[in-house]
């Protein structure tokens, strides 16, 4: 597999115009070579009630039949079939011996000719092999008379039917979601071996950038960083710990021991600065780290095609735009899989839906792009209406889009209205105020 790497060189100065970013890497190689090239984090066991989330390590089968007892699906009364009843249950008469109540194991043995009335979820007295339903049934002196045939194990949950001990219930790289915790509660599991949380260490870079939780006033010329308060988030959304380790400004060395300090976690992402002379120190500081492999210098994509990716110790280093749109798209395309691959899920990638584009558009050949859309639904189908200016100076697309629409990744980089792209679905659409549907 092809890689790039070497120093930033004219092509990756896109902060300043210049774009020959087809000439890069296919988003579908960076990024194949990126995970490949990344290790999961270690086990650990915890507690299932703390676990929502988290990320099975190893297989994980039922420790015991589900149900462990025969159990009622009904309410109504159980009864003792033999093969001669097979057939001519309707009118039969059954004397009534006794009561289950939910939760109770009875002592009762129910023998043919014999009845115990029961309720939905209790456990079947031995002998008993079908529930004849409350509505089928007339009681009398202690009598009971079927009014509807029966068969033998119907409306009875047989030790195991649910679930069997031994079987397989999660795979390695599941990631464990509130009813899967309802499952293992049921079953009585109380710990699970599943992966670290991966600790991710975030900075940003550029003299320019402020603080907009410390700083009272924006200075002249300076901007708000947007990408640590991003980054925090949307980590924290993927299970993972943000470490914000604030901002560099364009120095050397405080650049390099910002890294430095961030290699000690699971991952580092930063986000780069404005100006040329912050990729440089970037750069420079990244190449003067020992153990530091830079995989890809930039990705035929667009935006965000000055993305940069490297690996250090298995540990995966994501180097972001500046721009606070390419930062984001970068992040969703390269952070967001990598982070996934190092929690342990089995896929990292993100899932799409289909919709139409609303207008034609004409994209550059040999790459990627990425547009910010607002995606509607009309009938069953979701419509894309790509969010203007789609240049990525341009911020304002945060107040609206909901998706992020794939082009160009088999090689069409033009359309026409109608024709069906994919989309990251990163908000929830919505059609007559109802929301539809949310893809975390």
């Amino acid at each position: 597999m092809r890689k790039i790497s070497g120093k930033l060189d004219d092509d990756h100065l896109h902060y300043h115009g210049v774009d020959s970013a087809e000439k890069h890497l296919s988003v579908k190689e960076a990024l194949e070579t990126f995970l490949g090239e990344i290790r999961t984090t270690k086990s650990e066991t915890i507690g299932v009630y703390e676990a929502n989330g988290r990320v099975f390590f190893s297989d994980l089968t039922c420790p015991e039949n589900l149900p462990r007892i025969a159990r009622s699906t009904r309410d109504g009364y159980a009864v003792k079939l033999t093969a001669d009843d097979l057939g001519e249950i309707e009118n039969r008469t059954f004397i009534i011996i006794g009561e289950v109540r939910i939760g109770a194991v009875s002592k009762l043995i129910i023998n043919s000719g014999q009845a115990a009335k029961v309720a939905t979820g209790s456990f079947v007295p031995r002998g008993a092999n079908a529930v004849a339903m409350k509505e089928y049934s007339q009681v009398e002196d202690g009598r009971l008379k079927t009014t509807k045939n029966l068969k033998i194990g119907e409306n009875i949950l047989s030790p195991g039917e649910d679930l069997k001990k031994g079987e397989l219930l999660f795979r390695a790289g599941t990631r464990l979601r509130p009813h899967h915790i309802a499952l293992l509660s049921l079953l009585g599991v109380k710990k699970a071996k599943l992966f670290s949380r991966p600790r991710i260490a975030i900075f940003s870079t550029g003299d320019e950038l402020q603080d907009p939780f410390k700083s009272k006033k924006l200075d002249n010329a300076a901007t708000f960083d947007s990408n640590r308060p991003f980054l925090s988030s949307i980590i924290s959304e993927l299970g993972a710990l943000p470490v914000d380790l604030g901002i560099a400004r364009d120095n050397f060395d405080e650049t390099k021991s910002k890294m430095m300090t961030g290699l000690k976690y699971d991952a580092l992402i930063l986000s780069a600065g404005s100006s040329v002379g912050d990729r440089d120190y970037v750069s420079r500081a990244a190449e003067s780290i020992k153990g530091m492999r830079m995989l890809v210098h930039g990705v035929a994509m667009r935006p965000s095609s000055p993305t940069g990716l490297a690996v250090y110790r298995g540990k995966p280093v994501v180097f972001l735009p500046g721009f606070p749109t390419s930062a984001i798209v970068s992040f969703y395309v390269f952070g967001r899989p990598s982070i996934l691959k190092l929690s342990g899920l089995s896929s990292t990638e993100f899932p799409t839906i289909r919709a139409r584009l609303d207008e034609d558009f004409d994209g550059k050949p040999g790459l990627t792009h990425f547009l910010r859309v607002k995606i509607s639904r009309e009938g069953e189908q979701f419509i894309a209406k790509i969010v203007r200016p789609t240049e990525a100076q341009y911020s304002s697309w945060l107040r609206e889009a909901n998706g992020i629409a794939i082009l160009g990744a088999d090689g069409k980089t033009n359309a026409v209205r109608g024709d069906e792209v994919s989309v990251y679905l990163i908000d929830q659409v919505e059609e007559n105020n109802v929301q539809l549907a949310q893809i975390p």
